[in-house]
């Protein structure tokens, strides 16, 4: 899972190097706005807290659904994604639905809720272990990988941000 997300940060951050295009969400944080709705408006009612999304998944790698949690981290650069919390040291990647909108680029360590797509991914052994064969890993670290993982991440069409 580390390894993956690794991976999906340096891509990201790579991504991130482009100009942002300019949205109403990047004028309101030229304004000083590091809170509220940006995207869709999103409401807090019913939202399934980030720790508890594994068992939102039954028939699907996909659903519909609003999260809350904590952002971890942020883009720095223009706010073009963000990491929310999901415990155990394992975050889900939120992007946003067709780059329509970014956050503040102070959103670190402030509360969240998003609405919009879950993704649920298992990432196989081999897959792992060339991870960790790119990363440096010896040997014996990437033979102690045997067991596929989860990688989870979330389109938003919406964020609401709290303090």
């Amino acid at each position: 899972m580390k390894y993956l997300s690794l991976i999906l940060l340096i891509l990201i951050a790579e991504a991130c190097g482009q100009a942002p295009k300019p949205t109403a969400s990047s004028e309101a944080e030229k304004t000083g706005q590091s809170t509220g709705n940006f995207g869709n408006e999103v409401v807090s009612a019913g939202a399934i807290p980030a720790n508890e999304i594994t068992g939102v998944f039954t028939d699907s790698d996909t659903t519909g659904i609003t999260i809350s949690g904590n952002i971890t981290a942020s883009c720095k650069h223009s706010g073009c994604w963000m990491n929310v919390d999901m415990g155990n040291g394992e975050t889900i990647h939120v992007t946003f639905l067709d780059e329509s909108f970014t956050i503040p680029l102070d959103a670190a360590g402030k509360n969240v809720v998003a609405q919009g797509v879950a993704i649920r991914e298992l990432i196989p052994v081999e897959a792992l272990q060339n991870y960790a064969r790119e990363e440096g890993k010896t040997e014996e670290e990437v033979a102690a990988i045997t067991e596929p993982v989860y990688a989870y991440e979330f389109i938003a069409s919406g964020v609401l941000i709290e303090e």
